[in-house]
Formats: structure tokens, C-alpha cells, sequence
């Protein structure tokens, strides 16, 4: 059981990812040693981190930094008055759970042997179609909540909120495409924390688009690999 974990944990990484999530985490204790404004977005940024670097990886432990991260950020998100963002936060809760177990059911052995990665697909012409229809209307519904119940930043929140529903329930099932919207989820949420003023969450969200400009490379392969497994 322990080297099933080290090899989790430790295993199927090259020289320039070892290097390029150091990087990463190095950025969030940079961000909080010039401006410490909160011990609890510190750690946030950091399991954030952890969490959508082994999500590129195809690697099913970014769950475990996922539920972390999670957490501290609604505590962060209800102190901002950001609900849109609480109320992501509670879906994304519910989905690690879903996409745990999907996930589970669906990975296969690195050509390395070394970890188990996730079985990754491509969405058709079709579903890029439902895909963006899902954005818009979910955008629409949640603006109109959020200005509704007195959010701060109510449609801005609430493109980052639907594009991340949508981009969640993609990465579930496994479709390589959710890196696009999180792309534009992390460029829509760096503007966000600019506004709201809290330094260490624009770093966070930094790294995560730099992490999701490669993941979305990294998913092309290993969809790419499934194919060719089947």
C-alpha cells in the first residue's frame, strides 16, 4: 500500500514538471511572505495547486488536495461575499465525490507502469455545440441569482461560476475539452480576486493557468493513448 501511494504520489513525473510545479508552489509562498494577508488562502493555493497539477497528470490523488482546497476557499469566497463562488464551491464538493468514483471505474496502467492514469476522450462537433449552449444558459441563470441575492461582481461571478460547472462536470467524465473553459475560468477569476483585492488567490489562480494551458497538452496525449488502448 505505501509504494502504491509513493508511486501515486511521486511517480511518472519528468524532470520539467518536477521542476514547473516547484515553481507553482513557490509562487504562492512568495505572494504570502510580501503580502500576508491570510495564513488559510496560503494553504488553499498550495492544495489548489497540488490538486489541478495531478489533475493534468491524469492521476486520480488530486481529489484528496481537491477537498482541501475546497474548503478553505468557501471560507474564503463567504469572507469576499462572493457567493457565486460559495455556491460553486458546494457543487464542487458534491462532484469530487462523482468524479472519484467515475474515475476509479475508468483508468488504465502509464506506459511506464509505474501509476494508474485516467482514461481521457474528446468531445464530437455535437457536443462542443451542447457544451457552449450549457455555458450561456447557466451564465444567464446565475447572473440573474447572484444580482438577485446582492453578490458583488454578480455577471463576472457568475462566468466564472457557470463555465466552472460546466468545465467540472466535463473533467468528470473525462473529456479533455474541460481545459479550455478552465482557461477562461482562470483568466475570468484572476480579474475577480484583482477586484476583490486578495493577492494570494491572483497567484493561485496565475498558476492555475499556466497549469491549465498544460494540461490541456497533456490530455490531448493521453486521449490520444486511449484511443490507441482500444
Amino acid at each position: 500500500m505505501l509504494k502504491k501511494w509513493q508511486n501515486e504520489l511521486f511517480g511518472n513525473w519528468t524532470a520539467f514538471e518536477k521542476m514547473y510545479i516547484s515553481l507553482l508552489l513557490l509562487l504562492q509562498v512568495i505572494v504570502f511572505y510580501f503580502n500576508p494577508d491570510s495564513l488559510i488562502s496560503m494553504i488553499a493555493g498550495i492544495s489548489g495547486v497540488l490538486c489541478v497539477t495531478f489533475a493534468a497528470k491524469g492521476k486520480i490523488s488530486n481529489y484528496i488536495f481537491g477537498f482541501i482546497q475546497i474548503m478553505l476557499y468557501l471560507i474564503i469566497s463567504i469572507q469576499f461575499v462572493l457567493y457565486g463562488e460559495v455556491l460553486l464551491n458546494v457543487f464542487y464538493f458534491i462532484m469530487q465525490i462523482v468524479g472519484f468514483w467515475v474515475w476509479r471505474r475508468n483508468m488504465t496502467v502509464s506506459r511506464d507502469e509505474e501509476v494508474k492514469i485516467v482514461k481521457a476522450k474528446a468531445l464530437t462537433v455535437k457536443q462542443w455545440g451542447w457544451m457552449i449552449l450549457s455555458v450561456i444558459i447557466a451564465w444567464y441563470l446565475f447572473g440573474t441569482l447572484l444580482k438577485v441575492i446582492g453578490s458583488n461582481s454578480p455577471y463576472l461571478d457568475s462566468m466564472t461560476t457557470a463555465l466552472s460547472v460546466v468545465a467540472q462536470v466535463l473533467m468528470t467524465l473525462r473529456f479533455r475539452e474541460q481545459w479550455v473553459l478552465w482557461i477562461i475560468v482562470n483568466l475570468f477569476s484572476i480579474v475577480l480576486w484583482i477586484v476583490a483585492g486578495n493577492a494570494s488567490m491572483v497567484a493561485m489562480w496565475v498558476a492555475f493557468l499556466f497549469n491549465s494551458t498544460y494540461g490541456y497538452m497533456n490530455w490531448i496525449r493521453l486521449s490520444k493513448c486511449t484511443l490507441e488502448s482500444e
